[in-house]
């Protein structure tokens, strides 16, 4: 059986989100890439698949967190196959770590005032800016991920800015709170919505347009702002990283924050230690206004009789 066919299979059989699938494909799809031909189950064996995870770390085209999530991915497939499977002689990949980046909380309200500023509407009617706005500072107040921004319903919201909600990702239950500010500007977006007789009136931030159009938007508002205009992955992800380390930062713990259940994660890929984190130094260190007696200054001098 082809690997393709394997995971239209495992699809069906489970209850996975369709993003999970596009994983499950795409580690297939760079697989397949490797070999020059459509994957099969007896493919699936130790030499084949750490002669490919070898060929990935060489070539050097995705990242190490990429090619890790890519085998993940392959060997959910390879269990799935029912094909005997040794995980101790699959060759692992060794991610380096690297410091999450995040804004300062000015930079945050520099991008959101100029959010705020963007001319036109949406092509639901709503005004780009009330709706760019409102949208990033729920993203920083909730740290929800993409997905459950866009769900979010009305009747979840209520009137003192709470809201509990059951995570899409983790499909945990978390509890979350806006200010009066965000949760005006979401009724402002869902009567607009009403009155033009959209039928997703219910979901305020749900995006009605393409997903590149979202981040086209995203990149406009950080040039308008002069936060990070050439740089990419500056979008929901990153205010979500952002409101982490403010959390952090302000003595809480963040991974409550973002609705994990452990610390790790958040430390890993969220928390700005720049931000958060303290040199440890010495108490006592080099003086900057005096200079050590020692044999080579006037301070380190013996002197000695003068011979009558």
């Amino acid at each position: 059986m082809h690997l393709e066919h394997l995971i239209t299979e495992y699809e069906l059989s489970k209850e996975v989100s369709d993003l999970y699938v596009y994983q499950l494909r795409y580690a297939v799809k760079r697989f397949e890439q490797f070999l020059g031909r459509s994957a099969k189950v007896d493919d699936l064996e130790p030499q084949t698949v750490n002669r490919w995870l070898k060929h990935e770390r060489d070539v050097a085209e995705i990242s190490d967190r990429s090619r890790q999530n890519v085998r993940t991915s392959l060997l959910t497939v390879w269990k799935y196959s029912r094909r005997p499977m040794n995980r101790d002689q699959i060759r692992g990949v060794v991610v380096t770590p690297k410091n999450p980046e995040a804004w300062h909380f000015d930079e945050l309200q520099r991008v959101a005032k100029a959010a705020a500023e963007l001319p036109g509407q949406l092509s639901n009617g709503v005004d780009r800016s009330v709706y760019m706005s409102t949208c990033l500072w729920f993203a920083f107040e909730t740290g929800l991920r993409r997905r459950d921004i866009w769900r979010f319903t009305m009747s979840q919201l209520g009137n003192d800015g709470a809201a509990v909600l059951t995570q899409n990702k983790t499909r945990r239950v978390h509890v979350v709170r806006v200010t009066k500010e965000t949760a005006d500007g979401m009724r402002k977006i869902w009567r607009r919505l009403i009155s033009n007789g959209d039928p997703h009136s219910e979901t305020p931030l749900r995006w009605p347009q393409s997903i590149s159009q979202f981040y086209y938007w995203m990149k406009q508002t950080r040039r308008l702002a002069g936060i990070d205009a050439g740089t990419a992955n500056r979008s929901l992800q990153h205010i979500r990283r952002t409101g982490a380390t403010e959390v952090e930062l302000e003595g809480s713990q963040g991974y409550k924050y973002l609705g994990h259940s452990r610390d790790g994660l958040a430390q890993r890929c969220y928390i700005d230690a720049r931000k958060t984190a303290h040199a440890v130094t010495p108490r006592r260190t080099r003086a900057q206004d005096a200079t050590p007696p020692g044999p080579h200054n006037d301070a380190g001098k013996q002197t000695r009789a003068i011979p009558s």
